[in-house]
Formats: C-alpha cells, structure tokens, sequence
C-alpha cells in the first residue's frame, strides 16, 4: 500500500470518529446529559450505541438554565 492510500485508510475513520464524538458531546450538552458517559457509550460500543442513543436520548433540549454546564461539572 502506498504512502496515499495509507494515509485515506488511516484519515477517514479518524474524521468519521472526531465527528462523531464532536456531534455527541454537544447533543449530550444540549440535552442535560453528560457528555463524557454519552461519548464513552456510543463510541465504545459503536454501531448499537448509537443507535441507543438515538432511540433514547431526550426528545427535547432542556431550557438554557437545565442545559449541561461543562464548567459547572469541572467545579465539582
């Protein structure tokens, strides 16, 4: 395999998987839920924890004063 190919090999699946983690982080935030267990199920037990996500997350975002606050989780 040549110099090109390996990298397409090794650069689609790590976009796809900075994407993926990018998307489910903010969704988490939006939904009152914390991102890192969110991101730590749909990426350790990809394609059903996507999936679960999908099917079970909030259906709705939670008001600006429930939303999930990273500096508040980083206070304790």
């Amino acid at each position: 395999m040549n110099n090109v190919g390996l990298f397409v090999a090794l650069a689609v699946p790590l976009a796809f998987l900075t994407l993926l983690i990018f998307w489910t982080a903010t969704d988490a935030m939006k939904r009152g839920k914390p991102p890192l267990l969110v991101c730590l199920l749909v990426v350790l037990s990809f394609p059903f924890g996507l999936l679960a996500w999908l099917v079970f997350r909030p259906q709705t975002e939670t008001p600006d004063k429930r939303r999930f606050n990273l500096e508040d989780y980083r206070r304790g």
